[in-house]
């Protein structure tokens, strides 16, 4: 079940003396679906696929009372009603689920004692932190359920996010190799390290700027303020031999365009420079040990966590990829190629973009404009501004 399909649409008598019909409809929460799933008298809904869009439902009013109140649907009565509903049918899965409110009044109570009243991002945050454990258990019991669960993104819980280098590699080890447990051990300040957990959404950049205030100690700055400081250090990412790459600059700032606004906050966070694979040694310490490369690409030029585990490759290619000095390498290309088919088969999507096409052509921040409405469409989470 979605979100939606708990309203139905309702006309109210002005239509008849406005004359216009359309602007009368609205849509109405479907109080009997809400009690039905409470008593669990759901014919040919599964708990499970109630818990799935009636969670999405709650997560999504209380976001919108958080953050933009002209949004919510529902009032203080039917939210309680919803987290009720909720709650029961969680009960008959085996689920603990206890938020600390149980209406939007709570909620607003709750955050003001907490200090979240500052931040939009914060609320947006605590949200996440709430309902993310409760998804990956519902996620958990339909992959025990379903022998083929089908296309679901890329596998495995992500670990941590090693993006964003501006200087030395970085060194690691790993602290703990059973729980794959890495730990940066020289050269961390060159870089970023995402290790929250990650949401239904995937990686919002509404996520990164809560993530990045806490990170900086940025207390009760405004989300733009912090936003903007997050934006000028992945920047700093994109540089080759200490000058910008002007390819990866223009895609990383006509994407950042749409971070504009509250809108952007929801939409997914482009990360720069990250790592993908690891090789301990650099490349001039494999040249100089006279050992061959091992791992033909260990980052990636940027990456994009959608919803549903989905995870998209950006990559912007200079020379360096295909051609060696000034001559064409069917050599270089050809590793390229398979490094990409890898990719693809482990659940990335890879999207490439020739560095001519974005250095040496106009047309370029409009193709780029274009390329990402596209994507949006594509993954199913076009956010109106």
């Amino acid at each position: 079940m979605k979100a939606a399909d708990f309203f139905r649409i309702e006309q109210d008598s002005t239509w008849s003396t406005n004359g216009d019909p359309w602007s009368s409809w609205h849509d109405v929460l479907d109080t009997g679906l809400i009690e039905r799933i409470k008593r669990g008298n759901l014919d040919g809904v599964t708990d499970l696929d109630a818990a799935q869009g009636i969670s999405r439902l709650a997560y999504q009013e209380l976001l919108h009372y958080g953050t933009n109140q002209k949004e919510c649907k529902l009032d203080n009565d039917e939210m309680a009603e919803v987290l009720s509903a909720l709650r029961a049918v969680l009960r008959r899965l085996g689920i603990g689920f206890r938020p600390p409110f149980r209406d939007f009044t709570g909620f607003h109570g709750y955050w003001s004692k907490h200090d979240m009243g500052y931040s939009w991002a914060a609320r947006r945050g605590y949200l996440s932190e709430l309902f993310g454990p409760l998804w990956e258990q519902l996620d958990g019991l339909e992959d025990a359920q379903s022998a083929s669960a089908g296309y679901r993104g890329v596998d495995g819980q992500m670990q941590n996010i090693i993006f964003a280098s501006t200087g030395f590699k970085p060194e690691m080890v790993m602290r703990d190799a059973i729980n794959n447990v890495v730990e940066i051990v020289e050269h961390g300040d060159s870089c970023l390290v995402y290790d929250r957990p990650l949401t239904d959404a995937g990686l919002t950049w509404g996520e990164a700027v809560a993530w990045w205030r806490d990170k900086q100690a940025l207390g009760q700055a405004d989300d733009r303020a912090v936003g903007h400081d997050l934006y000028r250090r992945l920047r700093a990412s994109m540089k080759d031999n200490g000058q910008e790459n002007q390819a990866e600059v223009l895609l990383f700032n006509t994407y950042c365009e749409r971070y504009r606004g509250e809108a952007g906050m929801k939409r997914p966070v482009l990360l720069p420079q990250v790592y993908l694979h690891y090789d301990p040694l650099t490349r001039k310490q494999r040249q100089k040990l006279h050992k061959g490369d091992r791992l033909k690409r260990e980052r990636m030029d940027f990456l994009l966590m959608w919803p549903g585990r989905a995870r998209v490759v950006i990559e912007v290619d200079g020379k360096q990829h295909y051609a060696e000095g000034k001559t064409a390498s069917p050599r270089l290309y050809a590793e390229m190629v398979a490094e990409d088919r890898a990719l693809r088969l482990k659940g990335y999507e890879v999207y490439r973009f020739g560095g001519y096409e974005l250095t040496d052509n106009p047309g370029a921040p409009a193709t780029l404009r274009q390329f990402f409405d596209d994507l949006e469409a594509c993954y199913g989470t076009t956010v109106s501004s």
